[in-house]
């Protein structure tokens, strides 16, 4: 008697030049991922193309012995709960059309989402927030983001909630990309540290330390390490904005638990315990046991929250 076929989730994460894609069991194990680098996705042949190379992936992941039960999609822009792409500055997409083109491919509908949500989800199902149903997913690079998780689902909101970097910290403080100023964003990125270093420099008559161009944060990291104090100045600046923006959104949505991922967080150990610091004298004292945690699963965290994504959709978790 012939054995069932497997049931497999696929999760796929566009980035500005490539596209990453894991095939993950309905456990969250992802059972293998790769990546194909992509341009426009915009004409009926270049979706078409995308879809093909994404389905060829996930099929020689699979084998014989398997079948796709649900494929979830992470973007870089907002997506409304209605799943329309209204903003995504750093790719060339045309999100219906993908979003057809896969579904043709595997089968199956494919359910897209905003990417910092999916790595938020990810975390929540596979990560550093296993056992927690509400999270607080914030990732750090070159800008700020969050996704937030409540009842063990995301919150959408109009497409655009999360947007932790855009928390108004300083008012009036530095021009943001938003068009606002003052965003944590330019406070706790890695341009915003590099500016923080910079400034401290200036102050103190120190000339800094090499930096390739503006957001070039890990020299500012290691000087910290290796105990240069203006670099440790820079740091708890740092951290002292991003602990009591922390705050503010602990006495707004009190979760189980924060989770900071995105390229940064490979620092955690160095300006996490700031970060608590300055969280734990800032928030309200019902919140103050609320735990700050790095992520854990890295790249990996979108696709497995996209898939996991794809799962809840279908109805399958």
């Amino acid at each position: 008697m012939a054995s069932e076929k497997v049931p497999y989730l696929v999760g796929i994460d566009v980035g500005g030049t490539t596209v990453k894609v894991a095939l993950v069991t309905m456990d969250g194990d992802v059972a293998d991922f790769s990546a194909v680098r992509t341009e426009s996705m915009q004409t009926p042949g270049e979706l078409a193309s995308a879809a093909g190379k994404v389905r060829a992936m996930a099929e020689g992941f699979a084998g014989d012995d398997a079948y796709i039960a649900a494929v979830g999609l992470a973007l870089p822009g907002v997506v409304t709960p209605e799943d329309e792409l209204l903003l995504a500055p750093n790719v060339q997409v045309n999100l219906e059309g993908l979003v057809d083109a896969l579904a043709e491919a595997f089968g199956v509908p494919v359910y897209p989402m905003n990417d910092a949500n999916a790595a938020a989800l990810g975390e929540l199902w596979r990560g550093s927030g296993q056992g927690a149903r509400n999270l607080v997913f914030v990732t750090l690079g070159t800008g700020v983001g969050g996704g937030i998780v409540v009842d063990g689902k995301v919150v959408v909101g109009r497409g655009g909630t999360g947007e932790i970097g855009h928390l108004p910290v300083v008012p009036g403080g530095r021009l943001c990309g938003c068009g606002n100023r003052g965003c944590l964003e330019m406070y706790t990125s890695a341009r915003g540290l590099v500016h923080l270093y910079r400034d401290a420099c200036a102050r103190h008559g120190q000339v800094p330390v090499e930096l390739e161009h503006d957001a070039h944060s890990l020299p500012v990291f290691e000087a910290a390490r290796h105990g240069d104090d203006v670099a440790v100045e820079a740091l708890d600046e740092y951290a002292r904005y991003l602990g009591r923006a922390l705050a503010m959104v602990a006495c707004t949505l009190d979760p189980d638990a924060f989770v900071v991922g995105g390229g940064m967080s490979a620092a955690f150990d160095l300006f996490g315990p700031l970060v608590e610091d300055a969280y734990r004298d800032t928030v309200i004292r019902t919140c103050r046991d609320i735990p700050i945690r790095p992520a854990s699963l890295g790249n990996l965290a979108g696709m497995v929250g996209a898939a996991y994504h794809g799962a809840q959709r279908s109805g399958l978790l």
